[in-house]
């Protein structure tokens, strides 16, 4: 499903006074299916942008479309009925207490109803959504399918974003936003969790927004590479003008932006 979005405006107020206008007339067309990576400096507006769109923070002026669904009016949880979200926090969007299994079938009960307390309902899985699960866990890969009864809070912090990224998937959403979601984590459940990124996006054709601070990241995943630098987009590549693109080239438009090179 494509997202529209036209004339976004939203700014906050200051410590100590004054105004920050952050977004102005912002207007970002993705096309369904695309994979399009956000990259910009501490301020630019990545997170923010997400957050915009998954209803979390209100615009302030301007139109937000996911298909010809419009999106503005309606509240965070119930855009999470076609959105997808995973936080850069492993501990976010799971519920600790929960097994693998059940975390599971909540998260795919949120296909059926967008509401918050519907959502909590009917979450102990039967034997055929074990089953279920589980072959959905081997088949992407994840060495987890002899776990599912196993509390999420046991899995370490890679595990568990593994199952957040599933979770997210799992009622197959029309948007998934991914904001910085390997930033803690070591390299190697960095490099677990891009890959099953990858498997999910290109699986499902699901239309994704990505958020990372990592440079390698945005050159080797996406179709699509967006920079921000104060709310406007600096930089757009897609095929290929986003391959001939590399890190010191990033760099080097990093600092004729005037972004701050110390979170890269």
């Amino acid at each position: 499903m494509s997202l529209h979005i036209e004339g976004l405006a939203w700014g906050h107020s200051q410590p100590g006074g004054g105004w920050r206008q952050l977004f102005k007339d912002f207007t970002l067309e993705c096309p369904t299916a695309q994979f399009l990576v956000v990259i910009g400096s501490n301020g630019s507006g990545k997170s923010t942008l997400l957050n915009l769109v998954a209803g979390t923070l209100p615009a302030q002026a301007g139109s937000l479309k996911l298909g010809e669904r419009s999106l503005q009016k309606l509240s965070d949880y119930r855009r999470a009925r076609w959105i997808g979200r995973v936080m850069q926090n492993p501990l976010d969007g799971t519920a600790p207490g929960l097994s693998i299994a059940e975390n599971l079938r909540l998260a795919e009960s949120r296909r059926h109803s967008p509401f918050r307390l519907q959502s909590l309902l009917g979450i102990h899985p039967n034997q055929a959504d074990l089953r279920r699960y589980q072959e959905l866990l081997e088949s992407l890969g994840l060495p987890l399918a002899d776990r599912v009864n196993t509390p999420i809070g046991q899995l370490s912090g890679g595990q568990r974003q593994t199952i957040s990224l599933v979770m997210a998937t799992l009622a197959e959403p029309q948007l998934l936003l991914l904001d910085e979601h390997t930033a803690a984590l070591d390299p190697k459940a960095e490099a677990l969790v891009m890959q099953l990124t990858e498997r999910l996006v290109r699986r499902l054709g699901t239309t994704t927004l990505m958020v990372t601070h990592s440079l390698e990241q945005a050159l080797n995943h996406g179709d699509r590479l967006l920079m921000l630098h104060e709310g406007q987009v600096v930089g757009d590549w897609s095929g290929a003008e986003k391959a001939a693109l590399s890190v010191a080239s990033l760099r080097e438009l990093y600092g004729s932006a005037k972004v701050q090179l110390s979170d890269v």
